[in-house]
């Protein structure tokens, strides 16, 4: 009867439990007369049978002291009644191995139930709470041999989409492949362990420098760059790494060990896809701590601390405003400006990023028409839609509505987007885009060549341009790897009959060689930084006098010129 309830229960608290049957059944013993201490003290040595095997040799080596403890038993019985063989004394015999067989199969049960709950189902590896308890042992261990120890948290991108949209069995395919990937990277005595649903473990204590695991962060980051076929679809992988090296295992602990791990991890997603951060002292002065941060942000928006900066969009060919760019700006009561790349992706995170992006929107439709209503030129305003708010049903709706209450022409709003849109169902988000485009506005693809998109799935996409990140634009100077890239781009951006953008040009070589190229416009430092409201009230004004000034030069020579003809025709 109690053999089961304590297999069940084998995790709390199992040596009480198992003295608690031992007296109920030694009771039972009492009360059926049959039984003499020696019995007593045989059984009791089964049920530590039942809480010790683990191993073969155990095994072997308790039966024997049992058996020994009933063997005695059995010739003291000889002696005191001196009958060689009775009916009791045949019981008592067959006893041995069938109480022994049930408390070696208890034992096993207890061992099976452990490992299921120290183990992750669907890949096999060791669980959260088994890794914890690994990473103390390592510590401990380290504390002695004075090696160093080192975590990794790998987050992996795009699963939760997968997830949503492919299914459990589909996710679960995916981390398996993951797994395999990672496995044959690692040394004898590495752990990796399934950390949360879409996010893996690492722990090591082979690596003896920062520089060791960093390249070990490279080979993780290098093997899962490359795609991978899921139910007959190709899948591209990404990934984020933050890690630990304990240098001082005497003042550490697992869990906070495992809890800066992931605060770098927290950091390294806010650099961009497939980088890596190791944790460092000064993260928490330089607030990039999640939770300060979320929280943080939260008071921001209930205290309006966000604000809207605006970035010009340059033509290359005449050097005119063209459009610019609403980016979303935080400043701290405490800590000062705070960079969008330290914020955005926490707002992502904890699902505050369409309540912003409405509001930026918004903001942004506003200020348009109130530079318009003062006389200024109209301009294209761009502002950023997360993959989020894309997904979000009732995106084209939000967007009708601001359009209607600011009164801002459609034609002067262009919503740009990232390639992140192209993972999951992009079944919904072409039709989202295409509803976007019914109402008028442009359409743009932002950050292209960083994420999941391919120049010819744009042709399917109801876009009117695409920007090029700013990383190949700063690459230009560097080699000609990163101008063929530009170069393929634009040209069969152009084929296809989209406008280019090239972000994040800061030098005029790089303008050169873009307008060079057809690329149509520009935008980055060469041309002018984000700039406030005010200030960019002040560029308008200027690009308003100067369309004024340009306009009247070309009257005047227009006029000069017409003049000269019939004097002399």
């Amino acid at each position: 009867l109690f053999l089961p309830l304590r297999v069940i229960a084998s995790d709390w608290f199992p040596g009480l439990l198992a003295v608690l049957d031992a007296v109920i059944t030694v009771t039972l013993f009492y009360y059926a007369g049959r039984a003499g201490g020696e019995t007593y003290a045989a059984y009791f040595l089964i049920m530590i049978i039942a809480l010790l095997t683990r191993t073969k040799k155990q095994t072997v080596l308790y039966s024997l002291i049992v058996t020994t403890m009933y063997g005695l038993t059995l010739y003291q019985e000889v002696l005191r009644t001196g009958v060689t063989l009775n009916l009791h004394m045949l019981q008592t015999f067959l006893h041995i191995p069938l109480t022994l067989a049930v408390a070696v199969a208890c034992g096993r049960a207890m061992e099976s139930l452990n490992i299921l709950a120290s183990n992750d189902p669907v890949t096999g590896l060791p669980s959260r709470q088994q890794f914890v308890q690994l990473v103390n042992r390592f510590v401990k261990q380290a504390r002695k041999s004075r090696e160093k120890v080192s975590v990794l948290v790998l987050e992996i991108a795009g699963i939760d989409q997968i997830y949503k949209t492919k299914g459990q069995p589909a996710s679960n395919r995916m981390i398996k492949h993951i797994v395999n990937r990672l496995v044959p990277l690692l040394k004898p005595g590495d752990i990796v362990a399934r950390h949360d649903h879409g996010s893996l473990a690492i722990l090591s204590g082979n690596y003896a420098t920062t520089s060791d695991v960093a390249n070990l962060a490279h080979e993780f980051l290098d093997v899962l760059r490359v795609p991978l076929i899921l139910s007959g679809e190709r899948v591209s992988l990404g990934a984020h790494i933050g890690g630990e090296i304990v240098h001082d295992p005497h003042n550490a602990t697992s869990s906070g060990v495992i809890n800066n791990a992931k605060s770098a991890l927290i950091f390294a997603k806010t650099r961009g896809q497939n980088c890596y951060e190791f944790y460092s002292d000064d993260m928490q002065s330089r607030a990039y701590d999640p939770l300060f941060l979320e929280m943080a942000l939260r008071r921001a928006i209930e205290r309006k601390e966000l604000s809207v900066s605006y970035q010009p969009k340059i033509n290359l060919s005449t050097g005119q405003l063209v459009g610019m760019e609403a980016l979303m700006r935080w400043h701290h009561p405490d800590l000062g400006p705070l960079s969008p790349v330290h914020f955005i992706p926490l707002a992502e995170g904890c699902g505050l990023i369409e309540p912003m992006g409405e509001w930026i929107l918004l903001a942004a439709c506003m200020q348009s028409m109130g530079w318009q209503e003062l006389g200024l030129p109209p301009a294209l305003i761009g502002v950023n839609v997360s993959p989020k708010q894309l997904r979000n049903p009732q995106l084209v709706t939000t967007v009708s509505r601001v359009l209607k209450d600011t009164n801002l022409d459609p034609q002067y709003l262009e919503l740009e987007i990232t390639e992140t849109m192209f993972i999951g169902d992009t079944d919904a988000a072409l039709e989202t885009l295409q509803k976007l485009k019914s109402l008028g506005v442009r359409l743009s693809v932002d950050d292209f060549g960083t994420g999941y998109a391919g120049l010819s799935y744009l042709s399917h996409l109801p876009v009117d341009a695409l920007k090029i990140d700013q990383r190949f634009v700063r690459d230009i100077d560097n080699g000609h790897q990163a101008k063929a890239i530009i170069k393929g781009v634009v040209g069969m951006a152009l084929n296809m009959g989209l406008k280019v953008t090239a972000e994040g040009v800061e030098t005029q070589d790089q303008a050169l060689f873009l307008r060079d190229l057809g690329c149509h416009e520009g935008q980055g430092f060469l041309y002018s930084k984000p700039l406030s409201v005010k200030s960019m009230e002040q560029y308008l004004q200027g690009e308003q006098q100067r369309q004024m000034v340009d306009a009247t030069k070309n009257a005047l020579i227009d006029a000069l010129s017409s003049r000269f003809e019939k004097r002399y025709s």
